[in-house]
């Protein structure tokens, strides 16, 4: 089975920055999977604009965002449909897009399992596993769940091909997914 790291398309599609004067996007680097509904202040995000470019072709008009890996933001369509697809698995919790609270949500992933087999391999062997993409998932520790973080990886959002496809069957835009690996 294929495991897929949750990224943005950025070819495609536009995608949200946390605003500068944000204090709370640092603390998401410690989030590990535990619950934050009862402390959530909610990111400050705005729009990308390159000032280089004059003209940027890339549509605003997406279902998602992934710019920071594990930082999935979601308009409301697409919370409502992870909600009901992943109950009890997530968490989507309101942000601010340009100072007002907004219609969209970061996906707290709450399915933490040790996913990635790093027993008997060195810090350079996982390293260098983890940059190709060449990773060695526990398919029995990864079970039912469809999208989930790895224990010690848990910056990064992985997913299976049924996530993929729950993806592409209801329309959702702005995301690819690139193979991480496989589970066996």
């Amino acid at each position: 089975m294929n495991i897929y790291k949750i990224e943005q398309d950025f070819d495609n599609y536009k995608f949200f920055v946390f605003k500068e004067d944000d204090e709370l996007h640092k603390d998401r680097l410690n989030f590990k999977g535990q619950t934050l509904i009862n402390r959530w202040k909610g990111f400050s995000l705005e729009l990308f604009r390159d000032k280089r470019k004059k003209k940027d072709k890339r549509s605003e008009d997406f279902d998602a965002s992934c710019y920071f890996s594990g930082c999935l933001i979601v308009n409301e369509r697409t919370s409502l449909l992870l909600a009901e697809k992943l109950k009890g698995q997530i968490e989507a919790l309101p942000v601010n897009v340009g100072g007002n609270t907004s219609d969209y949500y970061f996906i707290n992933v709450l399915n933490t399992v040790k996913a990635i087999n790093t027993d008997s391999k060195s810090n350079e062997e996982i390293l260098k596993m983890m940059r190709d993409n060449n990773c060695d998932f526990n398919k029995e520790n990864i079970g039912s769940y469809i999208i989930f973080r790895d224990s010690l990886f848990y910056s990064s959002y992985y997913c299976t091909d049924e996530f993929v496809d729950f993806v592409k069957q209801n329309s959702i835009t702005g995301l690819k997914f690139t193979c991480a690996g496989i589970a066996e």
